[in-house]
């Protein structure tokens, strides 16, 4: 199990990317929480991303959970050693509840089923896609769900 082990790609790493990749992760105050093989949790302040109702801005929900999964996936790709970049292909978001505190998404794994037809994929044909579910609650109320499909593609060196 990752979370016995030392893991270079964990939530340091990730946040180190974010910040590096996307401007709007520091306007916004994204942190990453944790990373591992089972779970990422990416947060925000209200604060910075609230709208004029001082509940949670929609705009700020859905960069939030895009950024979830674009860094379950990054670190997929990180942990199998490949040089391959990650991208947000197709997305659906609800939002069902209001925000009203700090911005937390949660993405637990898909099945493993999924995970070896992404690897299979990268690995024959060098690019793959996978499906995520990333969920925000307010407290314990489901307030945002997010389902995303997710493509990376192995950078060819010529």
């Amino acid at each position: 199990m990752d979370t016995q082990i030392p893991d270079s790609y964990g939530a340091e790493y990730l946040q180190r990317r974010i910040l590096a990749e996307f401007a709007l992760a520091a306007h916004i105050g994204v942190e990453v929480e944790s990373a591992s093989d089972e779970r990422m949790v990416v947060r925000a302040p209200l604060s910075a991303n609230a709208n004029y109702k001082g509940t949670a801005f929609g705009g700020s929900l859905f960069s939030l959970a895009a950024l979830a999964g674009w860094a379950w996936v990054t670190r997929y790709i990180a942990r199998q050693e490949l040089l391959a970049d990650a991208v947000i292909q197709a997305s659906r978001i609800r939002y069902l509840a209001p925000v009203t505190g700090e911005l937390r998404a949660s993405l637990y794994a898909p099945p493993e089923s999924q995970i070896a037809n992404f690897h299979k994929m990268l690995q024959r044909a060098g690019r793959g896609r996978i499906s995520l579910r990333v969920d925000i609650h307010d407290r314990s109320i489901l307030a945002t769900q997010f389902d995303g499909v997710f493509a990376a593609a192995v950078r060819r060196i010529v």
